[in-house]
């Protein structure tokens, strides 16, 4: 099953908001400093690669409960944890970084780490996480 991350309004208007201000302030640079074309064609790749990596990261973080494994994806990153190396879950407010873009947070350790992450209904993941890992400590509270 397919959860999307929990987005925080405040993450948001930080990530889009810092993309518009660096947007205006390379923009007003290249105009007020006369850039020549080169500067000015690197300065606008530069921004559409920042703007496209946010975007990405934005819109393509989310979790799925597989058969075998839990799968956590965010932009570039994709990790797997299968369900017999989780020991523990419990909910959060760890403001680590993370594939998470809330900080209404599950906790998750395993076998050769911890996974933070943020899906949209935290009971109901943790719910079906319980089902498919009977072995860990799962905590509802």
């Amino acid at each position: 099953m397919k959860f999307t991350s929990k987005r925080d309004v405040w993450l948001g208007l930080i990530l889009f908001g810092s993309i518009g201000y660096g947007t205006f302030l390379s923009y007003s640079a290249l105009i007020s400093e006369k850039a020549e074309i080169g500067e000015s064609i690197f300065a606008i790749l530069l921004n559409l690669v920042i703007i496209l990596f946010i975007c990405w990261l934005w819109f393509s973080t989310y979790y799925v409960l597989d058969d075998k494994e839990l799968m956590i994806r965010c932009g570039p990153i994709n990790k797997r944890i299968p369900y017999r190396e989780i020991t523990s879950a419990h909910k959060t407010w760890n403001p680590l970084s993370s594939p998470a873009l809330s900080l209404k947070r599950i906790h998750i350790k395993y076998q050769f780490g911890m996974a933070l992450i943020s899906p949209k209904d935290r009971d109901k993941f943790l719910r079906l996480l319980k089902e498919r890992c009977p072995h860990a400590d799962i905590k509802f509270d």
